[in-house]
């Protein structure tokens, strides 16, 4: 993977978090801050962030009802 291929990937794994985290405020009915610093402190997060995982392949909706397994909110 060449420079250019990993920046185009953490951009958009970068709005993918953004658009992750409006659901989980959704959800919640909490700020989109909040449930940010909420998912960033989540291993949910540390999941998706690892690319031998593959969980970055997987929708939204799949991440943050993961997330919210994880947090037993489900």
């Amino acid at each position: 993977m060449n420079y250019y291929d990993k920046t185009l990937l953490d951009i958009t794994r970068w709005g993918r978090i953004g658009s992750i985290s409006c659901r989980i405020s959704e959800r919640l009915g909490i700020s989109p801050l909040q449930s940010l610093k909420m998912f960033y402190k989540s291993m949910t997060c540390d999941k998706f962030h690892d690319r031998a995982t593959g969980m970055y392949l997987y929708s939204d909706l799949y991440i943050v009802d993961s997330f919210l397994a994880e947090m037993n909110i489900l």
